[in-house]
């Protein structure tokens, strides 16, 4: 199993925003074979997301890095 940092959510945001955001990311993160997605408890003021994917090597829909999808993308990776 591979725990993975999604997302970084800085608050302040409103309630239906963060429902609208954190909902949608859960549910896209399980269609591409996350077996587990939660906050993590030690996240203060922002919202860290975090997600359990089974090992690279057995999951066709692992979350690839960004970078590699800028890449993959012929996009500019700026500022990294």
């Amino acid at each position: 199993m591979t725990t993975r940092r999604i997302l970084t959510l800085h608050a302040p945001v409103g309630k239906s925003v963060l429902d609208g955001v954190l909902t949608s990311l859960e549910q896209t993160l399980v269609d591409v074979g996350a077996e587990r997605v939660w906050i993590d408890p030690t996240s203060a003021d922002d919202l860290t997301v975090l997600a359990d994917f089974p090992e690279p090597a057995t999951n066709e829909h692992a979350v690839p890095a960004p970078r590699a999808v800028e890449e993959a993308e012929g996009r500019k990776c700026v500022g990294r």
